[in-house]
């Protein structure tokens, strides 16, 4: 059941869209963007946090502002969103006091844009409350047994009295050390399961497959999806008789596969990309807009919206970015696909661990 309007004004949520790490996904996409299961990253943990009962939200993020403000705006018009630039860099902390400063919440969510929220938030702020605490901090536990931050946490506004009011604070490694030496109550909340995060590319497929996989064990195919061949085909794509999925694989709207073709799972095949005859895809992710020439063979990568891989040409754990001298626009300017329109069908899966 969602929070009345009182309840709903006294918690703000704060998505923290400043990843430090750059690596070569980093010239795919930027990592809040990067597409997970056909949807940007990011808009699960919006979706998280709308469903949570939040309706209000500051999304702090760096150099790409512009590009994730594009994305955000187009994205949940159910929630009021403002955007707050960390031009500093300030840090996760830092960003959290910024942005708690633009609000009068006395509880504020807060979680990375790059994890993938498996618990249920409304049960977050339940334990949150009933202890009193100063902090709630999302765990979960892998097969080990060992805890891991999901990051995400629930915070009392008077943590950011701690934070610097200038210069980069992390949450983990400094504000959380910071409130236990203070003698503050930080608690922990465990989730059944371990939150997959965008680390590395060999995380960002594993999160793709994840997803993927959950899709299609569901007992209805996502809104504008048909089930073929162990795969969900948007009913606008085009897949020859001829062509093999060897699922789970997922084929976005107006996308095409050729004649011979075979992609094999776990798989994403972007709205509107192309996968030329007799070519195979496997393991991989092709993002919107894409190429893969007649022949070519692509496996275990991800293709950079706009890409073009060569026919014939092989493409093996990489992130493959080359795009054609037309200088076509990146995916983000092209995504005809509405975010709102699917948000239903592209549900967060069941939490179990990837």
């Amino acid at each position: 059941m969602r929070q009345d309007p009182f309840e709903r004004a006294k918690v703000h949520g704060i998505v923290l869209a400043c990843p430090r790490d750059l690596d070569e996904l980093s010239h795919a996409a930027p990592r809040p963007l990067l597409p997970v299961a056909q949807r940007p990253l990011i808009t699960y943990v919006l979706d998280w946090m709308y469903r949570g009962g939040l309706d209000r939200l500051t999304v702090c993020s760096d150099t790409e502002s512009r590009a994730v403000r594009e994305c955000v705006d187009r994205a949940e018009q159910a929630l009021r969103i403002t955007h707050l630039q960390d031009g500093s860099p300030r840090g996760p902390a830092g960003c959290l006091r910024d942005a708690a400063a633009r609000t009068d919440a006395q509880t504020l969510v807060a979680a990375e844009a790059t994890a993938f929220p498996v618990v249920e938030l409304e049960a977050v702020l339940a334990a949150h409350r009933a202890a009193s605490a100063a902090v709630t901090v999302v765990v979960g536990r892998d097969a080990t047994g060992r805890l891991s931050p999901a990051g995400a946490y629930v915070l009392d506004r008077s943590v950011c009295a701690f934070v610097p009011e200038h210069g980069f604070y992390d949450i983990k490694e400094q504000l959380l050390p910071r409130l236990y030496a203070a003698g503050q109550d930080v608690r922990t909340y465990t989730a059944e399961a371990l939150a997959p995060k965008l680390l590395n590319v060999d995380s960002y497929l594993a999160l793709n497959e994840w997803v993927i996989a959950r899709f299609l064990d569901d007992a209805a195919p996502p809104e504008g999806f048909e089930a073929r061949q162990g795969a969900y085909v948007h009913r606008t794509a085009s897949v020859d008789g001829e062509a093999r999925l060897l699922g789970p694989v997922l084929v976005g709207p107006g996308a095409s596969v050729g004649r011979g073709a075979t992609v094999v799972g776990p798989a994403s095949i972007g709205a509107g990309s192309a996968i030329g005859a007799d070519a195979v895809v496997s393991r991989s992710v092709i993002a919107e807009g894409s190429l893969v020439g007649e022949r070519a063979f692509v496996d275990r990568s991800v293709v950079a919206a706009r890409a073009e891989v060569a026919a014939g040409s092989v493409v093996f754990s990489a992130v493959h970015v080359d795009r054609p001298a037309d200088g076509r626009s990146t995916w983000l300017h092209q995504w005809r696909v509405s975010w709102a329109s699917i948000r239903g069908a592209h549900r967060i899966p069941e939490t179990q661990s990837p």
